[in-house]
């Protein structure tokens, strides 16, 4: 259970995070595990309405995905994913290298909001990168008792990697909202695939700042040309578009 949940963290862009904790809590109790350990990992809002999944198949649906923004943000939310498909491999759950085959994201919408150094999806990125980054608390270890044979120290548990074979976020609705201004962009489809077959999985951590890095940089560059009709909202997006380019490491 520990390690499922472990999981989670490593699929934030949007349903992906959700997606795990299904595999954990099948059932009745689906939301209520999403929606509690949701928040954890983006610290924001997170509101999942429905899920129907499969456990011997490992294909199943989410439905209707509200993840909230950071604070201080005014819009009513980063992203609404309306349907989230998913198609994992059941077996995979029992060992150390988890293996999911598909994951598409079909009509989402996404809300870029921006002012003149900072964004949204910024904060967002931050958040669960400082997440992450997190020390574990000291557990603390009962007195030492004498014993008269030294008895071998346990073994730490083994790190559990994930693989996804094809990520796709597709027909999105992107709304950018500048300078007291919302407009509509376009962005295109983001497929990515092998997210971790080469390293043998990726941590949690280090899938979820890749996912939410190319959603950001996409968001960002269709903001900027959403708006290049003014001069003063160019430079608006265009300054946070500079400052998420640098958390990005100088991605363009």
């Amino acid at each position: 259970m520990k390690k499922l949940l472990y999981i989670l963290g490593a699929l934030f862009v949007v349903t992906v995070i959700a997606v795990v904790i299904i595999i954990a809590k099948l059932g009745t109790i689906v939301k209520t595990a999403v929606n509690r350990v949701g928040p954890t990992i983006t610290q924001t809002t997170f509101v999942l309405n429905g899920a129907d999944i499969s456990p011997f198949s490992g294909k199943g649906t989410l439905k209707e995905l509200t993840i909230g923004n950071p604070k201080g943000w005014t819009t009513e939310h980063a992203f609404f994913l309306k349907e989230i498909s998913i198609d994992l491999e059941p077996k995979s759950l029992t060992a150390d290298h988890i293996v999911i085959n598909s994951v598409l994201i079909d009509n989402p919408e996404i809300i870029y909001e921006t002012t003149i150094t900072n964004s949204n999806l910024q904060d967002l990125l931050k958040n669960i990168q400082s997440g992450g980054n997190q020390p574990a608390q000291a557990e603390k270890k009962p007195e030492a008792k004498p014993e008269t044979q030294a008895q071998p120290e346990a073994k730490p548990a083994k790190e559990t990697k994930i693989e996804i074979k094809s990520f796709r976020l597709v027909n999105v609705t992107l709304k950018v909202a500048a300078a007291g201004n919302v407009y509509t962009a376009k962005i295109p489809d983001l497929i990515m695939n092998d997210l971790g077959t080469k390293e043998g999985g990726l941590t949690p951590e280090q899938l979820s700042i890749a996912i939410l890095k190319e959603i950001a940089s996409q968001a960002s560059q269709a903001a900027l040309k959403s708006t290049a009709t003014s001069g003063l909202k160019d430079k608006a997006i265009e300054k946070a578009g500079e400052g998420l380019r640098s958390l990005l490491g100088g991605k363009k």
